[in-house]
């Protein structure tokens, strides 16, 4: 068949499908440029080396006792990123399962995930191997910055597997509850890929970059799946920062990048204008933004300063590890409208899904679609979705209810011109004395004042009411007072939705996706889940 984007999907069903596909139609082309434990720099590998390096890291794998069904623990920053992905192939090349785990996991958190898990190997970089330790692992352990997934082995046969059969297991991001392992089937993965197509905006010849680590969603599906289907170049960081992920931009000649909102403020604060004018970004396409809500000012300024001076398309992302990841888009040419458009919600996620196929949906409990300006939940339907949560039923028909459609738990809201705006996490609405206050659009709101930086709204414990509001600030220089913030809040919101307590720190805490984990501030990680 002669299948291959833009023109359509190809036939693949399976994860090693779409390599062996790749390699036959674009080998030599360089498929990964991105850290290594093993070299302790950079390397660059076409799709034919790619697939070379995981057949022999099989072979050390089928060696270790892994085999078909069996799960394989990647507990590797993206100081290693090389390593994890000849990793992920090599565990799918034996009908094994693999489970990417949060670099960021204290022993605890660990333990109850490998307890869950239950691999058989965990594929690890050298520094967590005391960690690893502490949480008393029962499984065998490949260090690889010994090169151990490059020993030499007898070859051995890929196995055979379905479009049906689990390709890995994603622990959620855990930004309001204890993280919930979601089942992606080989079919749903390749789904993905070509989602991530549509997503980043990437073809054979692309050179996609970003610095989403390995275990997210974001890190080990739709970058690593996208660029494969794409068959074009994965540019993967092994961190942010400002300077070295610009000059890496401009070095490798980044056609297409993902920046989260916190950090597209980031570069805007720490390079001015003119020394943003001074590198070559015109290999420049499309700069993909998302995460946390910011102002419309902020907004704006990307619009300005990144999209219409760097000449490139800005397409806000939202998607979620349940979706596989299947998701809704802002694009470029609605960025004009929507940021007309923008009030209590902030700005829209879009009106566009990843590909045609993708629905979305904004429903009533009773499954109607909703009315414009009526809140709803937020539906997605997509090959790509989860195929359940592991070993919890009762999670897996709230989400998957049978007609063919993901129930995302995030509140949304339309507008006469189908644009979706995200209202709220549906656990994370504050019920405040009957009323429902959007976590959102109070942080909106304080995000307006010049004071502060960041902020994110919780819910404060309140005997009478249920729940007060609760401000947590970075604040900006010169810092305002929570009185100053509260009287701020009292001339743009209903009374109930101002904050009974205002708190400044010094950052909010973040997950490996940089979003904040509000059951952290909370005191209660079940508090918002």
């Amino acid at each position: 068949m002669s299948f291959w984007w833009p023109d359509a999907p190809g036939p693949e069903q399976t994860v090693p499908e779409l390599l062996a596909s790749r390699v036959q139609r674009v080998g030599d082309a360089t498929a990964l440029i991105a850290p290594s434990l093993v070299t302790g720099g950079e390397v660059a590998w076409s799709y034919r080396e790619l697939a070379d390096r995981a057949a022999v890291a099989a072979a050390v794998l089928a060696a270790a006792g892994v085999g078909p069904g069996d799960r394989v623990g990647v507990l590797v920053d993206n100081d290693g990123a090389a390593e994890a992905h000849v990793a992920y192939h090599a565990v799918h090349r034996l009908g094994a399962i693999c489970v990417p785990l949060n670099t960021r996991y204290v022993a605890r958190e660990l333990a109850y995930v490998l307890g869950f898990v239950m691999p058989a190997a965990i594929v690890h970089g050298p520094r967590f191997l005391p960690l690893l330790q502490q949480a008393s692992v029962d499984a065998v352990l490949l260090d690889v910055s010994t090169g151990l997934l490059e020993a030499a082995h007898p070859t051995v046969d890929a196995v055979r597997v379905t479009g049906d059969d689990d390709a890995d297991w994603l622990f959620t991001s855990g930004t309001t509850g204890r993280p919930k392992a979601v089942a992606l089937s080989h079919r749903g993965s390749v789904a993905c890929g070509y989602q991530g197509v549509g997503a980043w905006g990437v073809r054979p010849g692309s050179v996609y970059q970003s610095f989403a680590p390995f275990f997210t969603s974001t890190g080990s599906h739709t970058n690593l799946l996208g660029c494969l289907a794409a068959g074009c170049t994965y540019v993967v960081e092994p961190e942010f920062d400002v300077h070295a992920t610009l000059d890496r931009m401009q070095r490798h000649r980044a056609t297409s990048v993902f920046l989260i909102s916190t950090v597209l403020a980031l570069i805007l604060d720490r390079r001015t204008p003119a020394e943003l004018d001074a590198y070559d970004f015109s290999a420049l396409e499309r700069v993909c933004y998302g995460g946390q809500p910011s102002s419309q000012a902020f907004y704006r300024r990307i619009r300005s300063e990144i999209g219409e001076r760097w000449g490139v398309e800005l397409v806000n992302i939202y998607g979620l590890t349940e979706g596989g990841t299947s998701g809704i888009m802002l694009v470029d040419d609605d960025h004009p409208e929507a940021l007309e458009r923008m009030g209590d919600n902030g700005l829209s996620i879009g009106r566009t899904g990843f590909r045609e196929w993708v629905g979305v949906e904004v429903r009533r409990p009773d499954a109607s679609p909703v009315k414009p300006g009526e809140v709803g939940e937020l539906c997605l339907r997509s090959p790509s979705t989860m195929s359940r949560y592991v070993s919890d039923l009762a999670a897996t028909r709230r989400a998957l209810p049978g007609d063919g459609w993901l129930r995302t738990g995030d509140m949304a809201t339309t507008d006469d011109a189908g644009f979706v705006y995200f209202v709220d996490r549906n656990a994370a609405l504050i019920r405040r004395g009957g009323l429902n206050v959007s976590s959102v659009e109070v942080e909106g709101v304080l995000l307006e004042h010049p004071g502060v930086a960041e902020v994110a709204v919780v819910p404060l414990p309140n005997e009478v009411l249920g729940s007060d509001v609760r401000a947590v600030v970075v604040a900006s220089d010169p810092a305002p007072t929570a009185d100053e913030l509260v009287d701020w809040c009292v001339q743009r919101l209903a009374d109930y939705k101002v904050p009974a307590r205002v708190d400044f720190v010094e950052s909010l805490p973040r997950n490996g996706m940089n979003r904040v984990i509000k059951g952290v501030l909370t005191g209660d990680p079940d508090a918002l889940a």
